[in-house]
C-alpha cells in the first residue's frame, strides 16, 4: 500500500489480522468504450469486474493521440469510478472468490440497484507451447501485490516475482515474456536475464510466469563499459532486445541483467540484425549512459517500488463487532485517501504520512555504553479491571489469579529506584509541636 508502512505486506497481515477476510483493490482503470475495469484478489483468488462506461454530456471522448481524454483529468469521472467502488464495498461479503468464474458484469437493475453476473474467460494465449513446468497459484504463498500484473511470492521457500495477466492488456505481456524468455534460452544468453521459472495456472488455464525475484543495484555511468560489453554479447547470438531504458537494465552480484523480455526477437540474418541494432541498441545505450546521466535510475520492476493495491475494508454491521488494530486503521486510512475525490488530496497527505514515520521512529537508549546496550527485561504483573466489579469486591484481578486483598509490603526483585510506594522511610522526621 502506497501510504502504508513499508513493512505491511500481505505476509504480516496474515499474522496479525482476519486475512481470510480481507478484498484486496489490486487495479483498476476506466475505458471510454468498454466501461470501467476493478480487480479484485482474496486468499488467493482473484475476480475481475467489468462495468458500465461513464460518459459525461457534451463531451467527446473519441481517442486522438494529442489530446486523449485521460489526460483532460474530469474530476466527474473520478467520482463515478470511486462511486461504484463504493458500491462494490457494500457487496464485498457477497462477491463470489475461488470459483471456476474469474469475471463478473456489474449490472444496474431498474430500481437503481446493482447485480452481479458471473462469467469465465481465459486472456494468455501463449505464442508458443508451455516450455517450462506449470505450478498451481495456489502452491504460491503470495507476500505483496504491487498492482495486477506485479506479484510478490515464496515458492518452495524461495522468493519469486509474477507476472500476472488478469486482464486483456496485461496478458499479451505474460504471453510476450514467454517467448522472449524461450528465444533468449535457446540462444545460450538466459544468464542476462532473470530466470523464468515456471508457469503460472489457475483452474486449467495458464495466469501468468514466474521468474527469480527481481533484485538489484541501479544502473549508473560507472557501469557503461559491463552493460555495453553483454549487449554485444547477445547481438553475436542473434538476439535483438526490445527496450534498453535506463529502467530495463540491472546489476547483480551476477552481473548485467535485462528486464521486458518481452520485447526479444531472433534474426537468422546478422546483417539485418546489425542494421536495426543501430538504432534499437547503440542508440538507446548512447542516451542512457550520455551525458545527461547523473543519478541511478530507479528500474521498472524493482521491489523498492510502493504498492497500489489496497484493502477495502468491510462495513460494520449489527452482527460483526466493530473493533480497530494498527494494522486495521492503516487500511482505513488508505482507503480514504485513495477515494477522495478531491485532485489534491493525494498531495496533500504527504506531510502527514511524514510527521506519522517520524512518530514511529524507535527512540533510542538514554546512553549508547555497553551498560546499557542490552536492557534486563524487568518481570512486571498486569492488572486489569473486571467488567462487572462491585466497590464490595476486589478492584483489581491479575490474568492468571486474583491479587490477595492483604496489603502486604512489595518487595520487587530488581528496582529501578531505592523506595517503592509501600516502603516507608527508616528516617525519623523531627517536626515541631504546636506549643513551641
Amino acid at each position: 500500500m502506497e501510504y502504508a508502512s513499508k513493512d505491511l505486506t500481505i505476509r504480516k497481515l496474515r499474522r496479525t489480522t482476519d486475512f481470510k477476510n480481507l478484498t484486496f483493490r489490486i487495479g483498476g482503470y476506466t475505458e471510454a468504450n468498454e466501461g470501467r475495469f476493478y480487480h479484485l484478489w482474496k486468499n488467493g483468488e482473484v475476480l475481475s469486474i467489468q462495468a458500465e462506461p461513464y460518459r459525461r454530456p457534451g463531451i467527446d471522448y473519441s481517442q486522438s493521440p494529442d489530446e486523449p481524454w485521460s489526460t483532460k483529468n474530469f474530476s466527474s469521472d473520478k467520482e463515478a469510478f470511486f462511486y461504484l467502488q463504493e458500491v462494490l464495498q457494500a457487496m464485498i461479503d457477497n462477491l463470489q472468490f475461488g470459483t471456476e468464474n474469474n469475471w463478473a458484469h456489474l449490472v444496474r437493475q431498474k430500481d437503481n440497484t446493482y447485480s452481479l453476473i458471473y462469467t469465465r474467460k481465459e486472456f494468455v494465449r501463449l505464442k508458443c507451447p508451455v516450455w517450462t513446468k506449470k505450478v498451481n497459484l495456489d502452491d504460491i504463498e503470495i507476500t505483496r501485490i504491487v498492482d495486477c500484473a506485479l506479484w510478490e511470492g515464496i515458492h518452495e521457500g524461495m522468493e519469486v516475482d509474477l507476472f500476472m495477466g488478469v486482464q486483456e492488456i496485461w496478458s499479451r505481456f505474460v504471453a510476450a515474456e514467454s517467448l522472449g524468455h524461450k528465444l533468449m534460452n535457446e540462444a545460450g544468453v538466459s544468464h542476462y536475464t532473470f530466470k523464468l521459472l515456471a508457469h503460472v495456472y489457475k483452474c486449467g488455464m495458464i495466469i501468468g510466469v514466474m521468474c527469480e525475484p527481481i533484485v538489484g543495484r541501479r544502473v549508473c555511468p560507472t557501469d557503461r563499459a559491463a552493460v555495453f560489453a553483454a549487449v554485444a554479447d547477445i547481438q553475436r547470438h542473434g538476439i535483438l532486445l526490445g527496450s534498453l531504458l535506463p529502467y530495463d537494465i540491472l546489476i547483480t552480484h551476477e552481473g548485467v541483467r535485462f528486464l521486458n523480455i518481452s520485447g526479444v526477437r531472433f534474426y537468422k540474418d546478422h546483417d539485418e540484425l546489425a542494421a536495426k541494432a543501430e538504432t534499437s541498441h547503440w542508440a538507446e545505450l548512447a542516451k542512457t549512459f550520455g551525458s545527461g546521466m547523473i543519478a541511478p535510475h530507479t528500474p521498472l520492476g524493482s521491489r523498492a517500488r510502493d504498492s497500489l493495491s489496497y484493502v477495502i475494508p468491510r462495513l460494520p454491521s449489527p452482527g460483526r463487532p466493530v473493533y480497530t488494530t494498527p494494522e486495521l486503521a492503516v487500511m482505513r486510512f488508505v482507503w480514504s485517501v485513495m477515494t477522495s475525490p478531491g485532485e489534491f488530496a493525494r498531495s496533500d497527505v504527504l506531510p502527514l504520512l511524514k510527521f506519522r514515520d517520524q512518530q514511529q521512529k524507535v527512540k533510542p537508549a538514554i546512553t549508547d555504553g555497553s551498560k546499557h546496550r542490552k536492557r534486563a527485561n524487568f518481570s512486571r504483573k498486569v492488572l486489569i479491571a473486571p467488567l462487572d466489579c462491585s466497590e464490595s469486591e476486589d478492584r483489581f484481578e491479575e490474568l492468571d489469579q486474583i491479587v490477595p486483598a492483604a496489603d502486604e509490603p512489595y518487595h520487587p526483585k530488581r528496582r529501578s529506584s531505592p523506595r517503592t510506594p509501600y516502603e516507608r522511610p527508616t528516617k525519623k522526621l523531627l517536626l515541631p509541636r504546636d506549643d513551641e
